[in-house]
């Protein structure tokens, strides 16, 4: 929308709209039974229209409606009617240019880089009495939740449920606490792995020789019954005891029992005492547990069974409440009665399914990679906790194991919001389908609030629960709850252009302006907000507050937009347009010689906690790039004399803000890197005083902001990216229905994508200032267009593709597909990773300095005390070539679980031409942080070294000098960067076709059998099998396309496999550097696993990419 300024205009208008008819239809927003209706839910189907509306094709198979049974479960829910979240991409596979409703190319990209992440614990979480955010491992659907804690003798996996709140203790109440323990494995070395893109957690556990695996899921495809599903495999001798038990939550009261059916061992537990209270239903449910594998025993209120040497067993547990259905009882148990592992297998493959599709809605792909795993992992901890048609999460989500901290419920000035904000920027907006419930169904009760203070419309409280729960009943002096209530509703409202959902959020919308028509006062040349505190409990006067006048003016703006799309109200149009038009301007001040807005203009001047100074930017969207140069200026000075990097409430809110107003890029990735590095949890957690999953906006939003803005009506690509720093992203949503796509490489925007999904008109700022761009339409050329501002055109599910003239139109294919350099998942980008680590000593043979180099996270190299080695620490690298480094990284000892004060203190950063003489690149003093992430300018050199001269922080005690356990802890030592020298495309014969004879047997590579086959060296002459095109792969990386069928070659299976030419597109498997040997030959190596390419075996095996260092073998000659 337009920046709304401070003008004349008519009168104040005489009247108000008329009372709102609240009309809660099966379509629309609410249902006042407190039994909801049948619902139909198709999760993140994976659907393709076809030319037969009742024909669907689902991961590639045409199925007719009735046939689509894997996705399709039916439970008495929160919404009524037909809620389908469809994710609109296809099956998987690299493409070409993909419509709007197929896209490979983002699902590649993004289930590549989502598989390097993951959170590790190499010590047992203990504390399993948490009211606010954990950091054990979490699991969840979107409708329970799972906390893992302990070790596997004595663990417990606290459980919990969105909707399960106490009217009588107004807040949400844990649900159980499964336990499970495993005889003979007390003092277990203890490893777990949550891996966000199986949304599962592995544990290994191992004890007298005897080990115990497990994986862990919460199955995404059914939020009916609520499925945790506990897989063990057993190796060792004799035989185990696991013991399982289900008892009540901590400080849940209320009557509790535990039962028996045949195996299977449940618990009934109650949200309150009795079945009603204050007229809404107690929520009622049963968990129930069962093994599938062996004989389960329930005796003594236990459920027992053995494992055997080389055994496969299941623990299946479902959680059942009274709002999933009236006979939650039953079919607890009968859900689970059945099950073999035949069906837990199937039920793991769909799961995984579910989750693959959700992270192929978009995806970003950037250097840093401790906020980039922030990112994904704060899309997993979102995509855990809230679906459509269930209770949204509140404060915490459903991973509480007490009573929690401010009743874990939704907050109505910030905390319940902010989570939402980024799942439509994302492409997530199914994320938020959850959000508008409560506060619809609360319509009645804040219109009886309203009347009873005497206002108009509808007055709601700071706190509010599902089933029109009263959590806080309290205003706290302040009026903006039901405006904050609709910033996500209008976000989703624009960014998907969906008048079906406009139409259910409008009546409320309504409401929530008729307060403020009756409320704003006329001062003669204004309206005015007068006695609206900011913060909680300001007392009045608190006149025209910033934040205030930043939401009521979204909130009307949104109420124009969407009453035209509806062709509703034109008479209240004018009415809103009018106060719009005649707002108090935003108050200002001036604060160390800067001028800052004032908090209100009569009351609060200022505040050093919290963001609300800047609300009016983010999520207020008052404020943006195409506003005045003044007013901008302003919001910036706004950014820098708060500077809240680090606040305990604000972060999520306060880093977007900077982003949408084009604060310096630099300082904001900087501080949002330093914020992660303080405040990560293992988890993927950023704890915050006071803030919980509040902060899962805190990365992701703030780099949507900084990749792509259009609230002001234009679409404006990298409106806020740092120079000399590679990015890029897929399917970003943009306002008006728009997924957008974009790199930047060499300070130069590569190319832009849209997929329009309703047809609307894109008003796009040219990323190429003065340039004419060539534009593509569906695949085909449709002429130049040019300008500042270029109006595009466009229809339902076409697909433009623009990048300056002249670029061809598969030029810009390839490099849609091509991975970032330095890039995630398939190729880390870690140039370190596998390559050969050496150190000054090491404490034992099982924490070597080869451990820093295996990417795992969880292994570590340590060095002896310097009581036993005196002097100071180091760790050398090898890779193996010259290679220029922008960046390193250092894991240290918290990094992996152990305590602060074993971080490395003081080191530096070295490197070497020969491995003798050293020169120092960077240096790092009273580090305490667990994760060093430093950019620095390129340095070149084939050696890197980190020198630790002191290995512990102060506050080690005895562990220091003269203690004897001062050593060194690093769990891996990162480098990345790019080729230097003879290394890389520069080198290369880009262009030429070659052919390519092996050093180890003087024979020329083949692609055997037209290419169906590896490729090997093994022949004598030259034909189309023995030739390669080399192709420019974009940061430095060559591809090989075979003569004899056209294809890319693959380091298939990311390397673990032989080289063959089968890929029809480069991506990171496909991806070389070209090294200049210097001696007449090259070497290959590829990018996926930083490894050489090897004619093994002296060239009678396949080429396979699996040596870290250049010999014979690893040498070609090019013909």
């Amino acid at each position: 929308m337009n920046d709304p300024g401070h003008a004349t205009g008519e009168a104040p208008p005489t009247t108000v709209s008329a009372a709102f008819p609240l009309n809660y239809s099966a379509g629309g927003a609410c249902c006042k039974n407190k039994q909801y209706s049948n619902r139909l839910k198709i999760a993140y189907a994976r659907i393709n229209y076809h030319s037969d509306p009742d024909r669907m094709i689902i991961k590639g198979n045409t199925h007719t409606s009735s046939q689509i049974k894997g996705g399709i479960m039916m439970k008495k829910g929160w919404l009524a009617g037909l809620v389908l979240a469809i994710a609109g991409v296809s099956a998987l596979g690299t493409v070409g240019i993909p419509t709007a409703v197929a896209d490979g190319i983002t699902t590649n990209h993004a289930l590549r880089i989502v598989s390097a992440y993951k959170g590790t614990w190499t010590s047992p979480p203990t504390d399993s009495n948490f009211g606010n955010t954990s950091n054990a491992p979490l699991l969840g659907n979107g409708d329970v939740g799972a906390v893992m804690v302990g070790n596997i003798d004595a663990m417990t996996v606290v459980l919990g449920k969105n909707e399960f709140f106490s009217v009588a203790d107004r807040q949400l109440k844990s649900l159980a606490r499964l336990g499970i323990s495993v005889s003979g494995m007390t003092g277990a070395s203890y490893l777990t792995e949550q891996k966000i893109a199986n949304a599962q957690v592995d544990g290994t556990f191992s004890a007298g020789g005897n080990i115990v695996n497990t994986t862990s899921w919460v199955q995404a495809t059914d939020t009916a019954n609520n499925l945790l599903i506990t897989k063990f495999t057993y190796s060792g001798s004799g035989s185990k005891t696991v013991t399982v038990t289900l008892n009540p939550a901590n400080q849940n009261t209320f009557a509790s029992s535990v039962g028996a059916s045949g195996d299977v061992l449940y618990r009934d537990v109650r949200a309150d005492s009795s079945d009603n209270v204050n007229g809404i239903a107690t929520l009622k449910a049963r968990v129930a547990t069962r093994v599938i594998g062996a004989t389960g025993t329930v005796s003594g209120n236990q459920l027992s069974f053995t494992m055997n040497p080389g055994g496969t067993y299941s623990l299946i547990t479902c959680m059942m409440s009274n709002t999933d259905s009236g006979s939650y009882q039953s079919s607890a148990i009968g859900n689970i009665s059945g099950k073999t592992q035949g069906d837990v297998d199937s039920l793991k493959s769909s799961h995984q399914s579910w989750w693959d599709s959700f992270y192929s809605k978009s995806f970003i792909e950037i250097p840093n990679k401790t906020i980039e795993k922030f990112y994904y992992g704060s899309l997993y901890l979102l995509g855990s906790s809230s679906r459509a048609g269930e209770a949204p999460p509140g404060l915490w989500g459903a991973w509480i194991a007490r009573n929690s901290d401010w009743g874990g419920d939704y907050h109505m000035n910030y905390n319940y919001q902010a989570p939402f904000y980024f799942a439509m920027p994302t492409n997530h907006a199914e994320l938020a389908a959850s959000y508008d419930k409560p506060i619809l169904d609360y319509v009645p009760k804040a219109q009886a609030r309203a009347a009873s203070a005497g206002y108009a419309g509808v007055y709601y409280p700071v706190g509010i629960g599902p089933y029109t729960i009263d959590t806080d009943g309290a205003y706290h002096n302040q009026k903006t709850f039901a405006a904050f209530g609709a910033t996500v509703m209008l976000d989703h409202y624009y960014a998907t252009s969906d008048t079906a959902y406009a139409n259910s959020i409008y009546g409320f919308l309504k409401e929530a302006a008729k307060f403020w028509e009756n409320y704003l006062t006329w001062d003669g040349s204004r309206y005015v907000i007068n006695n609206d505190a900011q913060h909680e409990g300001d007392a009045y006067p608190q006149t025209n507050g910033v934040m205030s006048l930043g939401l009521v003016r979204y909130l009307l703006q949104g109420c124009i937009d969407i009453s035209s799309a509806l062709g509703q109200d034109a008479s209240l149009r004018s009415t809103w347009q009018n106060i719009l038009n005649n707002m108090s301007s935003f108050p200002t001040q001036s604060r160390n010689g800067q001028t800052v807005f004032r908090y209100t203009e009569v009351g609060r001047d200022w505040s050093n906690d919290n963001a609300i100074g800047i609300q009016h930017i983010y999520p207020g969207r008052q404020i943006g790039l195409s506003s005045s140069a003044a007013l901008l200026q302003t919001a910036r000075n706004m950014i820098g004399q708060m500077a809240r990097w680090t606040d305990g409430n604000g972060t999520n809110t306060f880093y977007p803000a900077a982003a949408r107003v084009g604060y310096d890029p630099t300082t904001i990735l900087n501080q949002l890197t330093s914020f992660i590095n303080s405040n990560g949890y293992k988890n993927l957690f950023l704890k915050a005083n006071g803030g919980g999953i509040e902060n899962f906006n805190t990365t992701t939003a703030t780099l949507a902001e900084m990749f792509l803005q259009s609230f002001q009506g234009k679409i404006r690509i990298f409106p806020n990216w740092p120079g000399n720093t590679d990015a890029k992203y897929g399917d970003l949503r943009a306002d008006g229905a728009f997924l957008v796509s974009s790199e930047m490489r060499s300070n130069q925007v590569q190319y832009v994508r849209l997929l329009s999904e309703k047809g609307k008109t894109a008003t796009l700022v040219n990323p190429w200032p003065g340039q004419t761009l060539r534009l593509y339409r569906n695949g085909t050329d449709a002429g130049t267009v040019s300008g500042t501002d270029i109006s595009l055109t466009t229809s339902a599910n076409e697909t433009l593709l623009l990048a300056p003239n002249g670029t061809a139109y598969n030029t810009i294919v390839d490099r849609m597909n091509q991975p970032l350099a330095g890039g995630s998942g398939g190729g880390s980008g870690n140039l370190a990773m596998n390559k050969a680590a050496t150190a000054s000593d090491i404490n034992s043979p099982s924490e070597s300095a080869d451990k820093v180099a295996d990417g795992l996270g969880a292994t570590k190299w340590t060095s002896q005390p310097q009581s036993a080695v005196p002097g100071d620490k180091w760790l050398r690298v090898d890779l193996g070539g010259s290679y220029n480094i922008t960046r390193w990284v250092v894991k240290h000892a918290s990094s992996g679980g152990e305590t602060t004060a074993y971080n490395t203190k003081n080191f530096k950063l070295q490197i070497s031409s020969d491995g003798n003489t050293w020169t120092d690149a960077d240096s790092v003093t009273n580090n305490a942080a667990g994760v060093t992430d430093r950019n620095i300018a390129p340095v070149s050199a084939r050696y890197f070294r980190l020198y630790i001269t002191a290995p512990v922080q102060d506050n080690a005690g005895y562990f220091q000098v003269p203690g004897d356990r001062n050593n060194a802890r690093i769990y891996e030592f990162e480098l990345y960067g790019s080729p230097s020298g003879g290394a890389g495309s520069g080198s290369a014969p880009i262009g030429q076709i070659i052919a390519m004879k092996a050093t180890a047997n003087n024979q020329y590579v083949c692609a055997d059998s037209a290419g169906a086959s590896p490729l090997i060296a093994n022949r004598t002459a030259v034909g189309p099998w023995e030739q390669f095109a080399v192709a420019d792969a974009g940061g430095g990386m060559i591809a090989l396309r075979s003569q004899a069928n056209n294809k890319y070659v693959t380091a298939d299976n990311a390397g673990a496999s032989n080289l063959i030419a089968k890929a029809d597109t480069i991506g990171s498997w496909e991806q070389f550097r070209w090294i200049d040997n210097g001696d007449g030959t090259f070497s290959l190596q590829a990018v996926v696993n930083n490894q050489y390419v090897c004619a093994d075996n002296a060239g009678a095996s396949p080429l396979i990419a699996n040596r870290n260092a250049i010999g014979g073998w690893e040498k070609f000659q090019k013909d």
